[in-house]
C-alpha cells in the first residue's frame, strides 16, 4: 500500500514579537479547523487562500484582508500549491487602555477587504503590508511604527466592517460553545477514517444525543454524518489524486464501507465516475472541504 500522503499545515518563517502581538510571514498549504484566544489578521502576499469558518465560505487573493474574532473556528487552504501570508495575532487587551470596547467587539464577517468600499480596503492593505515591512525591518523604534499600524488597522475594521458588541456574560457563553465546538470537531478530525457514532461523540462531552445533535446542526449548518462523510469524502479525494491506491483500499483508509457512496459523491460533485476523475488531468475548481 502505498504511503498516506502528508498534510503539510503550515511553515513558520519568521517570527518576533512585541506585548501582546505576535507577526509571522507563512508559507502555507493547509492548516486545520482550529481557534485563538486572540484577534487574527491575514494578509494575502503571494498566492490564493481558501478560508472556511462556521458560517463563511471564501478566497482571498494577494493583498486581500481576512480578519477572526478571538475562538473563531477556521480552516485554511491554499488554493494552489502554497500561499505566502502575512499574520498578525492580537490580544484583544492590546488598545483596551485607550480603546475599551475592543474586548467585547465582534466583526461579523472574516472577509474583511470584501465589505469595505474599495478606496478604503486598498488604504486598509497598504497599512497591513506597512505593519509587516516595520515589523520585518526592527528599525530602531519599529515597535511604535508597529503599533501605530495595528492601531490604523483596528480604526479602520471598526469603522468599516459590520459588527457588533457582545455582553460580558454573552460573550462568556460564546467563548464556551466555541470551545466544546472546538473538542468536538477535534475528535472527529482524530476519529473520523474509524467507525465513529453521534453516541460515542455525545459520551465524550457528556451531553445527550439530541442536545449535541441539534448543536451540531445549528453551529455548522449539517447534520453529524452529514459533516462526517464531507470529511472521508475529502480524504478519499486526496488519495485518489496522489496515490496509487485501489479504490477498495481508499474506501477503507477514508472511512467507508464500499465504494458505492464515493462514486455516488463524485457523479454528485464532479459529474466523473471513479475512474473518470482519477484518470483526469483536470484539476477540479474547489476540492470539498469539511463545511461545504
Amino acid at each position: 500500500m502505498d504511503k498516506k500522503p502528508e498534510r503539510k499545515e503550515y511553515e513558520k518563517i519568521s517570527h518576533t514579537q512585541i506585548k501582546n502581538i505576535n507577526f509571522f510571514l507563512i508559507d502555507l498549504t493547509y492548516r486545520a479547523p482550529h481557534t485563538h484566544h486572540d484577534f487574527e489578521i491575514l494578509q494575502v502576499i503571494e498566492g490564493e487562500l481558501h478560508i472556511k469558518t462556521l458560517s463563511e465560505d471564501f478566497v482571498i487573493g494577494p493583498g486581500e484582508i481576512a480578519l477572526f474574532n478571538p475562538y473563531t473556528f477556521h480552516t485554511l487552504y491554499s488554493v494552489q500549491s502554497h500561499c505566502i501570508l502575512l499574520t498578525i495575532q492580537a490580544d484583544p487587551s492590546f488598545c483596551a487602555s485607550h480603546y475599551p470596547a475592543i474586548q467585547s467587539i465582534r466583526f461579523d464577517t472574516a472577509n474583511a477587504t470584501s465589505s469595505i468600499p474599495f478606496r478604503k480596503a486598498l488604504e486598509m492593505i497598504h497599512v497591513c503590508f506597512n505593519f509587516g515591512y516595520n515589523y520585518c525591518c526592527r528599525e530602531i523604534g519599529f515597535e511604535l511604527r508597529c503599533l501605530s499600524d495595528l492601531y490604523r488597522l483596528f480604526a479602520y475594521f471598526v469603522a468599516l466592517v459590520p459588527s457588533h458588541y457582545e455582553r460580558e456574560s454573552e460573550s462568556f457563553r460564546s467563548q464556551e460553545k466555541e470551545r466544546r465546538l472546538t473538542r468536538i470537531i477535534n475528535y472527529i478530525h482524530q476519529h473520523y477514517t474509524e467507525k465513529l457514532t453521534l453516541s460515542e461523540l455525545a459520551e465524550t462531552e457528556n451531553l445527550s444525543m439530541t442536545y449535541l445533535s441539534h448543536l451540531f446542526k445549528s453551529a455548522i449548518n449539517m447534520s453529524f454524518q452529514e459533516y462526517l462523510n464531507s470529511l472521508r469524502f475529502e480524504h478519499a479525494l486526496l488519495l485518489l489524486k496522489k496515490t496509487d491506491m485501489s479504490v477498495i483500499d481508499i474506501c477503507l483508509e477514508s472511512g467507508f464501507s464500499d465504494s458505492k457512496y464515493l462514486n455516488k459523491r463524485l457523479e454528485s460533485a464532479y459529474n466523473m465516475s471513479l475512474k473518470d476523475f482519477r484518470n483526469t488531468n483536470l484539476k477540479p475548481e474547489k476540492t470539498p472541504c469539511p463545511y461545504s
